[in-house]
C-alpha cells in the first residue's frame, strides 16, 4: 500500500474487470457526483476492483469521505472486505473493514467498509444526510431484495441533493440501460461495462424421474439424490485431474443443506456446510485457499454462494434447481418463504462458479424440460415479500408507503396497505401513515418491527435477558418438527445444537439494546426477572398479537386473525387451549403453524388489552332478531350471552341480512317485481331522472327507500308482508309521480274492451313488452301499439279461446293480412262456438262466444 492510496495495479491484477479502472477513474475525476452504473458478469472482479478505483479517484478529486459498499449478505461482505485486504496489503479493519449484523471489523482510518444493505439501510435512516460518506456503491442489484430496492430509492434521493456524494450500483445480470434510465433524473447516468475471464463450464442433466417437490418441501428421496450425484461426480472429477477439485452444491435452505451434508457424509465423504448460520470462522474456512495437499472438499451452501464470493479450487458445481422466494397470502394475513423453481439467470450464476478459476462442469438435476420452462429471473421481493419492516423504513425516512420516493419499483398497493396496519397496530406510525416516537424506537432495533416492539414492551415486563432470549429466537429461522417453541428453546440452549452460537449471539446483542432503550426510565421499579417459559410466551404475544389463537378441533385452531391453521401431525401442542403463534405457512391449501407456544388466557387479555372488546350484535334469524352480547379477542368469541334486542340492534341484523340476501329477503311479492319491472323499462329507455333498479343499485341506496320499512321488521314485521311496492314508488321522479302509469301502464286496452295486463322484461333485460291476450279480442286492430313514448314495441301472444298459444308477432296487422287465415282454417273446427270470421277487419272484436255474442 502506498501513502494513503490503493495500489490498483496490484489489486486488479488478472482480474476482466481490471481495464475499466481508468476510464472509471476519469469518469469520477471529471463528476464525482454522477451516478454510474457498472455491468459485470460474475467473476469479472468488479467487487474486488470498483470500491478503491472510486476511493482513489474521489481522493484525487478533494472528497475525503469512506467509500461505502453493500452486499445482499454478511458472509458476502465479510469475504469482500477480507479479499480486498489482503490483495491491498493490510490488515482487515485499517485500510478495508467492514460491518454486518453482531460483528465489525473497521476503524477511523478505513477508506473501504463492506456492510449489508440492511445494516446500510438503517445507517441511512438514523443519519439521512451520510455523514463522512463520499460514496456509496450498491453491489449485486440484480437480486432485487427489498432492502436493496430501498437503499437504491433513497440513496439516489441523497445523491440528488448532494453535490458531493458518489452513487455507484452493480449488476451482473440485468441490462444496464434499465438501471441508467432509472438514476437518469437529475444527471445522467454513465454505464461501464466488462466482459468475463469466464472459462467453459460443459453442461450435464442428472435428472430425477420422481416427485421432487410436495406442498411441505423438497422431498428426502429428492436430496438423496443430489447428495448421489456430487460423489459420484466428484469423484469423476478428481480422477481425472491432476490437482484437487472442491465441488460446490447448491440447495435453497438451510434444512437441506444439512440433509444433504449427513447423506454424503453417510458415503464416507465429508460435506462441509455453507450458510449464514455457521461461525465466520467455519466461513473463512471454507472461502480460504485450502492448504496444500489437502483433500478434495464438498462445499453444500444455500443461495449466499451464487455471487460475490469465490470458493477456490471449484471447477465442479451441482445445482439441485431451486431456491427460496418470499410470497404472501393475502387473504391469510401472512407470509413466508417458498420453495421454487430456481430462474435461468440464478441457475447461469451458479454455474458461473464452476468456470472463475478455469474450465468446470455443472450437474443439473433438475430434467432439462423444467429447466427450460423455469422464468428468466427472480421475482423482485417488493411484489411478494412481507412489507412490514419496509413500511417502517419508508415511514421513518418521511415518505409513508413510498409516496414521494422514486422507487424503481412502487410495492403493490393492497398489500402495502395491510401492512400498514400491522404497523398501526403496534403503534408504529400514526393514522395518516407517519412514523410515532415508538416507531423511532422500533427503527432501532434490528430486528422485524413485530419482534422490536415485543422486546420494547417485554423487557422491563420480564427482564432484558429472557426478553431478548426469546427475540432471538424469534428472529432465527430455527423449528423443531412439535413446531413447540419452548421445546426448540430448551434445545437451542445447548452448545451441541446447530443453532445455539447465533442464537446466543443474537440473544446477547439484543439485550444490549433492550437495556440501553430501558436505563434511565425515572420512577420504573427494576422488573423481576421471569421464567423464560413465561418470557417466551409473553414475547410471542406481544410480537404477534393477532396469531393468539384458541382450540376449536382436534388440531385446529382459530387465529386472532380470523384465519384457520392445524398444527403438524402428532404434535403435542395440541392439548393447549391457547396458542401464541410466530409463524404459520400455508401448505397446499390449509395453512398450518411452523412454531408457536402455549399460553394462558389471563396472560393474553393482561398483556393485550386492546385487542380484546366487548360487543353487542344481533341476527336475523327464521324471521326474528337474535340479539348477544360477545367478548372478543380479535375474531375468538371468549364468551356470550343472549340480551334484548334493541332497535338499533335490530336495525344492525335486519340491514345486515338485506346485504347478504339481497331483495330475496323480502321473499316473492308481484306487485314489487312488477313495479321494479316497470321502473327498469323507464330507466333502460329514459334514463335520468328514472334510476335504476338493479339488486345492487337498489341496496345502496336503501338510506332513501327502505329505511321505514326495516324498521317496521326490526320491529316484529314479517318482512313477506312489509310494502316494499310502496316504499319503492318513493323512487319516482317527482315530475312523473303523477303521469308514471300512463307512460309505462299495467295494462293495455285492446278492441274487445278488455285491459290486459302487461308483462315487462325482467329488469336487466332488454326486449318488448308482452301481452298475453285471446286473439278475438283483437279484430281490428290494423297498428301495433307502442310503449313508453313509442320506444316500447308490445310483442302479442294470440292465444286460443282455451288459453293456448296461436301466435307470437309484434306487427299484428301483418298476422291478419297473412298467417291468421292458417290460424283460422285449424281453430275453427276445434272451438266452434267461438268466431272465426274469414276477414277479421270486418267482426267485432269480442271475448264472447258466437250465441252470446248474438245474445241467444
Amino acid at each position: 500500500m502506498s501513502g494513503s492510496s490503493f495500489d490498483l495495479e496490484r489489486v486488479a491484477r488478472g482480474l476482466a474487470f481490471g481495464p475499466i479502472r481508468d476510464d472509471l477513474h476519469s469518469a469520477l475525476l471529471s463528476d464525482p457526483s454522477g451516478p454510474l452504473v457498472i455491468q459485470a458478469p460474475p467473476g469479472s472482479g468488479k467487487t474486488t476492483v470498483v470500491p478503491p478505483t472510486v476511493s482513489n479517484a474521489l481522493r484525487e478529486a478533494g472528497l475525503t469521505g469512506k467509500i461505502i459498499v453493500t452486499q445482499p449478505r454478511r458472509v458476502a461482505a465479510r469475504a469482500a472486505a477480507r479479499r480486498l485486504a489482503h490483495l491491498d496489503g493490510s490488515v482487515l479493519g485499517e485500510h478495508v473493514g467492514f460491518a454486518v449484523r453482531g460483528e465489525r471489523k473497521s476503524s477511523a482510518t478505513t477508506q473501504v467498509e463492506f456492510v449489508t444493505a440492511g445494516l446500510m439501510l438503517r445507517r441511512l435512516l438514523a443519519d439521512p444526510d451520510l455523514s463522512g460518506v463520499s460514496a456509496v456503491v450498491i453491489d449485486e442489484v440484480h437480486e432485487r431484495s427489498i432492502d436493496t430496492d430501498l437503499l437504491l430509492a433513497m440513496v439516489k434521493q441523497v445523491n440528488e441533493l448532494r453535490d458531493d456524494l458518489c452513487l455507484v450500483l452493480m449488476s451482473a445480470t440485468l441490462h444496464a440501460q434499465e438501471l441508467a434510465d432509472f438514476l437518469s433524473t437529475e444527471k445522467p447516468a454513465r454505464v461501464f461495462s466488462a466482459q468475463t475471464a469466464q472459462f467453459d463450464v460443459e453442461e450435464i442433466f442428472e435428472s430425477y424421474s420422481s416427485t421432487r417437490v410436495t406442498e411441505f418441501g423438497i422431498k428426502d428421496d429428492y436430496l438423496r439424490h443430489v447428495a448421489a450425484v456430487s460423489v459420484q461426480h466428484s469423484a469423476r472429477a478428481n480422477a481425472a485431474s491432476k490437482h484437487p477439485v472442491d465441488t460446490l452444491v447448491f440447495v435453497p435452505g438451510v434444512r437441506e443443506v444439512e440433509r444433504v451434508c449427513a447423506q454424503i457424509s453417510a458415503n464416507g465423504v465429508t460435506a462441509l456446510a455453507l450458510h449464514s448460520q455457521i461461525s465466520s470462522a467455519e466461513q473463512d474456512a471454507i472461502l480460504n485457499e485450502p492448504e496444500a495437499g489437502s483433500s478434495p472438499r464438498i462445499i453444500v451452501s444455500t443461495s449466499i454462494a451464487e455471487s460475490s464470493l469465490t470458493v477456490p479450487r471449484v471447477h465442479l458445481v451441482v445445482d439441485a434447481g431451486y431456491a427460496r422466494e418470499p410470497r404472501r397470502d393475502t387473504s391469510r394475513g401472512m407470509s413466508g418463504l417458498v420453495t421454487v423453481v430456481a430462474s435461468r439467470a440464478t441457475a447461469t450464476q451458479r454455474a458461473g462458479r464452476a468456470g472463475r478459476l478455469g474450465p468446470g462442469q455443472v450437474v443439473r438435476t433438475l430434467d432439462p424440460k423444467s429447466f427450460a420452462a423455469a422464468p428468466a429471473y427472480s421475482t423482485p421481493e417488493i411484489r411478494t415479500g412481507d412489507l412490514v419492516s419496509a413500511g417502517l423504513a419508508l415511514a421513518a425516512w418521511g415518505t409513508p408507503r413510498g409516496e414521494g420516493l422514486e422507487l424503481w419499483e412502487v410495492p403493490p398497493a393492497a398489500a402495502m396497505g395491510s401492512d400498514e396496519l400491522v404497523l398501526k397496530s403496534l403503534g408504529a406510525v400514526d393514522n395518516s401513515g407517519r412514523i410515532t416516537s415508538m416507531g423511532e424506537q422500533m427503527v432501532k432495533i434490528p430486528t422485524d418491527p413485530r419482534a422490536a416492539r415485543a422486546l420494547l414492551e417485554g423487557a422491563p415486563l420480564f427482564g432484558s435477558l429472557p426478553a431478548a432470549e426469546a427475540v432471538a429466537l424469534l428472529a432465527s429461522s430455527e423449528r423443531i418438527a412439535s413446531a413447540d417453541l419452548q421445546e426448540l428453546l430448551v434445545s437451542i440452549r445447548r452448545a451441541s445444537h446447530s443453532g445455539h452460537r447465533a442464537w446466543k449471539h443474537e440473544a446477547a446483542r439484543m439485550q444490549r439494546l433492550a437495556e440501553v432503550k430501558t436505563r434511565g426510565k425515572q420512577g420504573q421499579p427494576a422488573p423481576a426477572t421471569a421464567s423464560s417459559a413465561e418470557a417466551l410466551s409473553a414475547i410471542s404475544a406481544l410480537a404477534y398479537p393477532q396469531w393468539v389463537a384458541r382450540k376449536v378441533g382436534h388440531d385446529e385452531y382459530l387465529l386472532a386473525s380470523g384465519t384457520r391453521a392445524v398444527l403438524p401431525r402428532g404434535s403435542h401442542l395440541a392439548h393447549e387451549e391457547y396458542l401464541a403463534v410466530v409463524e404459520v405457512a400455508r401448505t397446499g391449501t390449509r395453512a398450518t403453524i411452523r412454531r408457536a407456544t402455549g399460553i394462558e388466557l389471563s396472560t393474553v387479555l393482561e398483556l393485550l388489552p386492546q385487542m380484546r372488546e366487548s360487543k353487542e350484535t344481533a341476527e336475523f334469524i327464521d324471521g326474528k332478531i337474535s340479539a348477544r352480547k360477545v367478548e372478543r379477542f380479535g375474531a375468538i368469541e371468549l364468551s356470550a350471552r343472549a340480551i334484548k334486542a334493541t332497535e338499533e340492534l335490530g336495525m344492525q341484523a335486519v340491514q345486515f341480512a338485506v346485504q347478504e340476501q339481497g331483495l330475496a329477503f323480502f321473499g316473492e311479492q308481484e306487485g314489487f317485481d312488477a313495479l321494479r319491472r316497470r321502473m327498469a323499462v323507464a330507466y333502460r329507455l329514459l334514463g335520468e331522472p328514472f334510476c335504476a333498479v338493479d339488486d345492487e343499485s337498489l341496496i345502496a341506496r336503501a338510506d332513501e327507500w327502505l329505511q321505514p320499512i326495516l324498521r317496521q321488521i326490526a320491529h316484529g314485521k314479517n318482512a313477506a308482508k312489509a310494502d316494499v311496492h310502496s316504499a319503492l314508488r318513493t323512487l319516482l321522479p317527482w315530475e312523473h309521480a303523477h303521469d308514471f302509469d300512463s307512460l309505462v301502464p299495467q295494462r293495455l286496452e285492446v278492441p274487445s274492451g278488455s285491459k290486459i295486463r302487461i308483462s315487462y322484461p325482467p329488469v336487466g333485460e332488454s326486449g318488448p313488452a308482452v301481452v298475453a291476450v285471446k286473439l278475438q279480442e283483437c279484430f281490428g286492430l290494423d297498428q301495433s301499439p307502442r310503449l313508453v313514448h313509442e320506444k316500447l314495441p308490445v310483442q302479442f301472444h294470440l292465444l286460443s279461446p282455451g288459453g293456448h298459444p296461436l301466435a307470437v308477432t309484434e306487427d299484428i296487422a301483418s298476422f291478419f293480412n297473412g298467417p291468421y287465415a292458417q290460424v283460422r282454417s285449424e281453430m275453427r273446427g276445434r272451438y266452434p262456438k267461438h268466431p272465426w270470421p274469414e276477414n277479421p277487419w270486418g267482426h267485432v272484436a269480442t271475448a264472447k262466444t258466437k250465441n252470446r255474442l248474438n245474445g241467444q
